[in-house]
């Protein structure tokens, strides 16, 4: 078994996902499946795609939603090496942050970065490395068990979290420029959640309850999902930041431009839904907060 010397561990198995290898790997295998519904979608899909937007929450949430819309880039791509753009939570940053590891370990092994594609994405303005930016960030780590199963052997990655700046279109125009021209395919994964409503947010601009939820997800997300069907990277910015419809405007506004640099005409949304449509049928109490969530395929 292939040893390495530097290896980001996991900050959050046990927590948003099962830790135990066996039951992560159910887990995954229960996620990944396609429904009979999302079949047709699927199949219209073009030919190739070249990333996908998907929500980071607990795998109890949104973790569904993430490994059906990884399964349906999985089948049209031919990439096994990929780009992931991450929401920042845990710092401050000004600039888009790659890593330094070697390796991220999962509960079901280790997922190698690519160290060459790395290495020329750093030669980009603005690019720097800084651990300390992944350490306890979630919302790449919660992708990795289900890549691993969706796209098996082979898989390589390269973390990024990209802060909701100006220059995030920009930043994303020059990833797709370098991955456009690299010798092997590269996708791109952007994770994202969507609006965080109700008071455990401070978010309630029409009241508590289903109403609210409602408007949420069928007014406040879709306005967002719009630009996203339509690569509008340079308004992902604005409208996340006037209507607080995504947690990582910058991590989708660079990876809408990459996608559209590598030859993306549009979004396809493969599913959308929210926490609390999610754990309603589970026993959940609170109808006062939710999450929006949406898998989207760009190609």
């Amino acid at each position: 078994m292939q040893v390495y010397q530097w290896v980001r561990d996991p900050a959050v198995a046990g927590r948003f996902y099962d830790a135990d290898p066996s039951r992560c790997a159910a887990a995954v295998e229960q996620l990944t499946r396609l429904r009979d519904s999302e079949a047709a979608a699927v199949a219209s899909l073009p030919a190739r795609c070249v990333g996908a937007v998907v929500p980071h929450a607990g795998w109890i949430c949104s973790g569904a939603v993430a490994g059906r819309t990884l399964r349906a880039l999985s089948r049209h791509t031919d990439a096994r090496t990929f780009m992931m753009t991450g929401s920042v939570h845990t710092m401050n940053l000004s600039q888009p942050a790659l890593d330094c590891m070697d390796a991220w370990a999962t509960p079901l092994g280790d997922v190698l970065v690519d160290a060459d594609l790395r290495r020329a994405l750093a030669q980009l303005p603005g690019f720097d490395a800084i651990d300390e930016a992944h350490t306890r960030e979630h919302s790449l780590e919660v992708q990795l068990p289900l890549m691993q199963h969706v796209f098996g052997h082979g898989l390589r990655i390269v973390p990024c979290m990209i802060p909701p700046g100006y220059r995030a279109a920009e930043w994303g125009a020059a990833i797709g420029r370098v991955l456009a021209e690299w010798p092997q395919p590269v996708a791109m994964i952007c994770s994202v959640d969507l609006t965080h409503y109700g008071p455990n947010y401070g978010f309630t601009p029409h009241g508590l309850g289903p109403d609210g939820i409602r408007w949420a997800h069928d007014v406040n997300d879709r306005r967002l999902l719009d630009l996203v069907e339509s690569l509008d990277a340079d308004a992902v910015l604005d409208e996340a930041a006037q209507h607080h419809n995504t947690c990582g405007g910058g991590a989708l506004a660079a990876t809408l431009a990459a996608c559209r640099a590598m030859g993306a005409t549009a979004g396809h949304v493969i599913e959308h839904t929210g926490s609390d449509a999610v754990l309603t049928p589970l026993g959940h109490a609170d109808h006062r907060n939710s999450v929006g969530y949406a898998g989207v395929v760009l190609g």
